[in-house]
């Protein structure tokens, strides 16, 4: 779309003419425009297509989120150009009427999406160097955020980490789609239909968010758990029987299928990628209070607050580095080493069953590398897993039999395309 001219209207009804310069960012309900003469603002502009009744929804909605903007957590001296919330601060106008609004705009060069801090590498590629110290902290400060808005009868609904930035430097947090929140003040009220089934609480799967607040704290204590599990769903675990269990998260999380609790679950098992043995006490409370079904409480940022700020305060001595020099919660395993322990063990064990399995069937285990070469892995551990068998089975081919060695080169050459495609697939 090229550029177009709106009028802005401020708070106390400043009104003044601009123009709207695209920045080729569209979603579902709009689109986002540069303000001309304003690079501290970015605009919504509503798709045309909208009918007149949701358009007047819009309308109301953001003229009461302008009137009503809630007391967020405060930013220490130096660093006041942190925008917390894509928050309206003015309406846009057409020659139609209400249009779209007016938001302060995130620096996206400082900060990278929540979503890239599941994956360590993808972190660092984009300039974010993870440990537990930093994790806590975005924790610490995304539950702060959180609960200010509850605290304005506001609840994000569909919380994820997709719609979340994290400033690399100061570690705050920034909520995007500020305009999609539920609010259920006593003087105003609108609906938030989007939810995201992977971070939806059990109670709300194919019903209505009666409870947007204990919608908001079950999805805050999965991304919290994700980021201090390397990315580990809370419902990614593993079957105990034959029978097996959903592969969907979302029927895991009806189902209640949460095996990371302090007593073992019944019929799922924690996936062996999880470090979560590693975290204290009181953190491993909240989180089997939120997963649970047995355990009564679900916790609220509130709680995540009073208990994340002790470990997020270097003073309390309650992270400390090991002696790799990786931070740790006090009186716990390191973390970091417990991961690098996990992956080096399931390595070794992946290298003796391809020897073993070349010796007695080659032909048979170089189909099977071919077939998890060609599948693109779920997980960094399980790309490094297959890295691992992939290596094994090339370094013990010429130590085989006669007939093993006849398989050889189109094994190598199995093995380089595949290595290809899995470099090529994780550094994309």
């Amino acid at each position: 779309m090229s550029s177009l001219s709106t009028r802005l209207i401020w708070p106390g009804g400043l009104r003044e003419k601009v123009r709207l310069l695209p920045t080729g960012k569209s979603g579902g309900a709009g689109e986002i425009f540069h303000i001309e003469g304003k690079p501290g603002y970015v605009a919504k502009i509503y798709h045309a297509s909208t009918d007149l009744a949701q358009r007047e929804k819009y309308a109301q909605k953001i003229t009461w989120m302008i009137d009503n903007k809630p007391d967020l957590p405060e930013i220490p001296p130096g660093h006041e150009a942190v925008v917390q919330l894509a928050w309206p601060v003015a309406v846009t106008q057409g020659a139609q009427g209400f249009t779209g609004f007016v938001m302060e705009k995130i620096d996206f060069s400082r900060t990278l999406e929540l979503d890239y801090l599941l994956t360590r590498r993808q972190a660092a590629q984009e300039g974010f160097q993870a440990d537990f110290g930093k994790l806590v902290a975005i924790s610490y400060n995304l539950a702060s955020l959180i609960s200010c808005l509850h605290g304005k009868k506001i609840a994000v609904v569909d919380l994820k980490p997709m719609n979340l930035k994290v400033y690399k430097n100061e570690l705050f947090v920034s909520i995007l789609d500020c305009d999609g929140f539920r609010i259920f003040a006593d003087n105003f009220s609108s609906e938030a239909p989007q939810v995201t089934p992977e971070y939806l609480a059990p109670e709300f799967h194919d019903k209505a968010v009666s409870h947007p607040e204990a919608q908001d704290w079950f999805a805050l204590a999965t991304i919290i758990f994700r980021l201090l599990n390397f990315g580990v769903h809370p419902y990614g675990g593993i079957s105990k029987n034959a029978h097996g269990v959903p592969s969907e998260l979302a029927q895991r999380i009806k189902l209640g299928l949460y095996p990371y609790g302090r007593m073992p679950h019944r019929t799922v098992k924690a996936v062996p990628a999880s470090v979560h043995e590693a975290f204290p006490d009181k953190l491993r409370e909240l989180f089997d209070r939120s997963f649970d079904w047995s355990v009564s409480g679900r916790p609220t940022a509130a709680e995540w607050i009073e208990v994340l700020g002790a470990y997020a305060n270097k003073h309390t001595g309650l992270i400390q580095a090991c002696a790799k020099g990786h931070l740790q919660f006090a009186g716990k395993p390191c973390p970091s080493c417990l991961r690098e322990s996990i992956l080096q063990k399931h390595q070794a064990t992946a290298r003796r069953k391809t020897i073993t399995r070349l010796a007695l069937s080659p032909g048979k285990t170089l189909r099977n590398v071919q077939r998890s070469m060609t599948r693109v892995p779920s997980s960094p551990f399980q790309a490094g897993l297959i890295q691992a068998q992939a290596q094994s089975a090339q370094a013990q081919l010429p130590s085989l039999t006669l007939f093993v060695e006849t398989y050889r080169a189109l094994v190598v050459e199995v093995l380089w395309i595949a290595g290809l495609a899995i470099s090529w697939w994780w550094l994309k």
